[in-house]
């Protein structure tokens, strides 16, 4: 599952409307709005203020939509992906 379906999926199932996250999560409706249909990615921070709103962990948000930290690092921390693209890319198990 896509990180912007998951977040509309979350939002849906706590009764939330768009606003209600949005004010939970101190950002913007219009925000929410546009990560949901995945017109624009959100900053790590805010990903992180949505999902504290929605009660779900990032590692739970990781796991659901496919993320699979890179297995060919050389050095901790060496070939880590940041959190770019996390809501609208599919991640393949690698």
């Amino acid at each position: 599952m896509k990180g912007n379906e998951l977040i509309r999926s979350k939002r849906e199932e706590r009764g939330f409307s768009l606003r209600e996250l949005a004010r939970r999560a101190e950002v913007s409706h219009v925000h929410v709005k546009n990560l949901e249909e995945g017109i624009s990615e959100p900053t790590f921070e805010v990903l992180i203020r949505i999902l504290n709103a929605l009660g779900v962990s990032l590692f739970a948000f990781s796991r659901e939509i496919g993320y699979r930290p890179p297995t060919n690092r050389k050095a901790p921390g060496e070939g880590f992906e940041p959190p770019t693209k996390w809501l609208t890319a599919t991640r393949s198990a690698g």
